[in-house]
């Protein structure tokens, strides 16, 4: 089950980046101080999903790779961090942004640490972090 969320999770980033969508996403959080995009926060977010992912995988016994499954695993999300805004590229009804690629990197080097963490721990803590 969390293999196929997993890569149901990457088909909705996928559709969401492949997607014309309108100005809604774009809209900014302004203060005095400094001027803050909202969908920075959801590139972000979209990609902290991950570890949620990784935490039901290892909590169900889930094995993600015969070989140097934290590896692969971060690696894909640092790859699709990457791969989902320069998709954009190609789409002449999508705008690339540097901005957005650097905040998925932010949000999947987080969870690259998220996973690091839960790996240093035995599987007891990662029962008592998410009881299922």
């Amino acid at each position: 089950m969390a293999k196929k969320l997993f890569w149901l999770w990457q088909l909705i980033l996928l559709l969401l980046n492949v997607i014309p969508l309108g100005n809604e996403a774009s809209k900014t959080l302004t203060d005095t101080r400094f001027i803050f995009r909202l969908d920075y926060l959801l590139h972000f977010a979209m990609m902290l999903v991950f570890a949620i992912i990784w935490l039901v995988g290892k909590r169900r016994n889930v094995s993600w790779s015969a070989k140097h499954e934290t590896l692969k695993y971060c690696g894909v999300l640092l790859l699709a961090g990457i791969g989902l805004e320069l998709l954009q590229l190609a789409l002449p009804w999508r705008t690339f942004n540097r901005m957005d690629m650097f905040s998925n990197l932010i949000g999947a080097s987080l969870t690259t640490l998220i996973i690091l963490i839960i790996n240093h721990d035995n599987s007891k803590k990662i029962n008592s972090i998410l009881p299922l």
